[in-house]
Formats: C-alpha cells, structure tokens, sequence
C-alpha cells in the first residue's frame, strides 16, 4: 500500500498532531483522507491547514481582553523585525481554549495561539520577561511560515500509528512518518526555528535572557505545561530536540551575533570618519547575521551620504538649507544580549552642490537610501530616527509633501526630536515654493521649537539665519548668526551667511 492509499484508507480513524511546541490536538477520521499533500516541497492543503477549520472548531478570546491586546502588540513587533516571506501576512488568531497550551504555524499565514499559551508565557513576576517568552513563541512560529515547514507537520505531531487497525495501513503509515522525520530533518527544522525565533524576537528589542538563562529557562516551563511526557523520558523524546538542545541552539545563533557586534561598531566609526565604502561592507557584513532596524538605517545612511557626493559633482549648488539625519550608535543586539548602554545618537552635516556627470550615481544612491530607511521603518514602525531620515532622502529627491509626511510621524512618535523640527521647517519651506503657497509660520514655529530643545543647534541655527536673511529681516539674521558663531566658531556655515 502506497502513501496515497494511506490518506485514503478509513482505517485511521484518529490522528493527534503534537504542535509545533510540544502539545496535542485530536483530529476526526478524515485529517488525511481530505489532505492533499503535493510531492516535493508544497504545502499541504486540509482542514487543519487553514484558519477557517479553527475558527469553527474553537472560539476566539475576547480581542478586548488585556492579553489579547498584549499578544497583539508583541506580535506586531516580531513581524515587522522579521524575514519576509511571499504570499498572505501573518495574522495572529488567538483560541479561547482548554487543555494543554499550544502554538502553531498555519500555511495560509495564520499564527494559532490558545489561551493557556498566553498563560504560560505571562506566568513570571516580571512583566518584560512575558512579553519576551511570547515575542520568541511568536518568533518561531514565524520562522516556520518564512522557511515553509510544513510537510512533516502531518507527520512529526503525534501522529500514532498504533490506533491504525489494519496492519498493512500501519507499516505503511509507520514508513511514511520515518521518512517524514528523518528526510525533512524534523528536529533541525525545529532547531532552527528556535534559532530564528530568538534572532526575531532579539531584533524586534526582546532580551533572550528570559528564554535562556540558567535561572529561569523558558524551554523547561514550556515543555512541562505542553509535554510533560518529554520531560519524563518517554519515546517522544528521540524525535524532539530536547531541552538542553534548544537551549544551546539559541545559544548558538545569538553568539554568532554577538561576535559581529564589533563589526556593527566599525560601521558606524567609518561612517563618522567619512570612510563610507569600509562603513557600507561592515553594516552589510552584520545585516548578514541580525537583520535589525538600525543596520539598514545606517546603511541607509552610508548610500544617503554616497548620494550627496554624487549630487555635489551633478549640480554644485549652494545649499538653502541644513538637513540633520541621525546615525544609530547602538545596535539591539548588544543591547538585549550585552546590556548595552542607552541609545546614543549622532547628527552629521549634509551638503548640496552641482555638476552632471554623477547624476545616475545619485539617483541610484539616493533610491537605495530611500529604500534602507524604508525598511528601517517596516522593521519597526516607531522607529523615529529612521523616519527622519527616509524624509531626508525624500527631500534630496525633491519629494516635499511625502518629507513633511514623514517628520509629522517622526514628531508624533517622539516630540522632542529636535533634527526632526528643524529638517521639517527646511521641508515646509521647499514645499510652499513648488506650491506657491506661505508656510513660513509653520517653519519658524519649528526652528523656534528645534532651538528650544537644543538651544546651540548649529543647523536650527544656521538654518533660522538663512530664513530671516531671505525674508529681507537682516537684524534677526545677524542675532542668529551671532548665536551659531558662539555655539560653533570654527563653522563653515558662518561664511554661507555672507
């Protein structure tokens, strides 16, 4: 009997799926009679294969409920720090259901979560270490849905060829889950998934000491709640990773991006020193390993500035106005795995000039900066410093509205960013020029606002300086320019303002 027979064979009358993370659900006689399981690397199609057979099986929690609301946000966060995948975005679908705890990746993109999971991972007196478990269940179970494991889903969980009456059907079944278990590397696929889950969850700013640490290992509280049994030595012991497995596993995986931390800190010390060729190989050197918000910002960054030559051989104009964009320092690799330092942030200088020859350099610059701070923001949408400077690539490509569009985010997500008033009021200025419009109460209120959270700002400076001289107010003018050459003597904006 072949394996289309066993699908088809009414003899297996129950099938148990143990879950991604350990625990079992009961399936009527027809799991495998209805499922399509094409050959090669396909996902399988069934009524357990979708969102819609749970939801009509099981109830849904509240959505206003505390946990619920929690688990959502968590889950935002390690999806937008995640790998992306082609097809449906995952959805989080949380079942208001009894009995062991469970968690599990669905082929259509639905993340399956029950209620006793978000008991299991809320149980610890600190608040910080819950949202950490649940971000690294959600993490793995995503690392499924972007490596496409799925086929030995049908195998690997639970399934008990000893409730199979007829002999034949059995062998055959038995056959099936070895090669199941043994070709699709079920184990390492598992492995894996805990790898990539704790680099998501770490990406999107969760420390993994919570899963990890000797103390209070989350894989022991886990497998105790789900699958006791595995804890207990019994024969479904040899086709899981076991506990100190997936331990070292993580352990692994946030090692290797520990050691690239050095080459995330040389990117950004060649950036500061204008070394931008040496800066773009480090922070693609470290985005090979820990795909994180800050990376591409800075990468971003490297391209802006390599644009900026370009445009400054292309066209050689003298600039109206100042521009602040903000390297991050700090990568959240050594912050969630070392205990790093708070965030610092730098600012560095833009300038504009003219001359032909370097146009396509630019605009291919200028687009891969664009598209860097992009999925610096996707990583993580409230990621301030990141939307400030995608306004300001917008800006370099002569995109007005969609720059002030950005910083209004960037304002709102963080009020006292003062680069962000002062690009704002330069975006406000340009775009009532192409507009033919007045905006200059909008500008000065920002630059004012800008120079009241950092009151020797040279660019807020320089940049309120160069409004008044244009609007014909040389007294205004002078007084901001007497307040840059004091807050910055050596400056080469004085001699701009000439």
């Amino acid at each position: 009997m072949g394996l289309r027979a066993v699908f088809a064979s009414n003899a297996i009358v129950v099938m148990a799926f143990t879950l991604v993370m350990g625990a079992s659900i009961m399936m009527t006689p027809s799991a495998l009679a209805q499922a399509n399981v094409p050959q090669g690397s396909g996902a399988p199609q069934g009524p357990g294969a979708t969102k819609g057979y749970w939801l009509d099986k099981s109830r849904l929690m509240d959505g206003a409920n505390p946990a619920v609301l929690r688990a959502g946000r968590i889950f935002d966060k390690v999806l937008a720090a995640a790998d992306k995948r082609p097809g449906p975005r995952p959805e989080l679908v949380i079942l208001d259901e009894d009995g062991f705890p469970w968690a599990r990746s669905l082929p259509d993109g639905t993340i399956l979560l029950t209620r006793g999971a978000l008991e299991v991972a809320f149980d610890t007196d600190s608040p910080e270490d819950g949202d950490t478990r649940l971000a690294f269940i959600i993490g793995h179970e995503l690392s499924h849905q972007v490596n496409g494991d799925f086929w030995h889903f049908f195998f690997y969980q639970g399934v008990h060829p000893e409730e199979v009456e007829d002999p034949q059907a059995r062998r055959t079944l038995e056959e099936v889950i070895h090669i199941a278990r043994s070709g699709d590397s079920v184990t390492t696929k598992e492995l894996q998934a805990d790898q990539y889950g704790a680099l998501y969850a770490t990406q999107a700013g969760y420390s993994m000491k919570a899963i990890v640490d000797d103390d209070k290992n989350f894989f022991y509280k886990w497998t105790a709640s789900t699958s006791p049994w595995l804890l207990q030595g019994m024969a479904l012991e040899r086709n899981h990773p076991k506990i100190e497995e997936r331990t070292a596993a993580v352990l692994l995986a946030l090692d290797r991006v520990l050691d690239k931390i050095d080459v995330f800190e040389k990117g950004a010390r060649a950036y500061r020193e204008d070394s931008l060729v040496a800066a773009r190989h480090y922070f693609e050197d470290f985005l090979s390993v820990f795909q994180s918000r800050e990376a591409y910002n800075n990468l971003g960054l490297v391209y802006y500035s390599m644009a900026l030559r370009e445009y400054a051989l292309w066209k050689g104009a003298q600039p109206q106005f100042r521009l602040s964009l903000i390297l991050d320092e700090n990568t959240r690799a050594k912050k969630a795995l070392a205990q790093a330092d708070d965030q610092r942030k730098s600012w560095f200088t833009s300038a504009f000039r003219r001359g032909d020859a370097h146009k396509t350099s630019f605009v291919d610059y200028v687009e891969k900066a664009t598209r860097y701070f992009t999925e610096a923001t996707e990583r993580d949408g409230a990621y301030a410093m990141a939307r400030n400077n995608l306004a300001c690539a917008l800006f370099l490509r002569e995109r007005w509205a969609n720059a002030v569009g950005e910083l209004d985010r960037a304002l709102e997500l963080d009020p006292k960013l003062a680069e962000g008033y002062n690009n704002r009021a330069a975006a406000y200025l340009k775009m009532a020029e192409e507009l033919n419009i007045n905006l200059d109460g909008k500008a000065e209120a920002d630059l004012v606002r800008a120079l009241s959270l950092r009151p020797e700002y040279p660019f807020a400076l320089f940049n309120m300086a160069h409004f008044h001289k244009t609007r014909g107010n040389e007294e205004k003018a002078a007084e901001y320019a007497g307040r840059l050459a004091k807050a910055d003597p050596d400056s080469k904006l004085l001699g701009m303002l000439e």
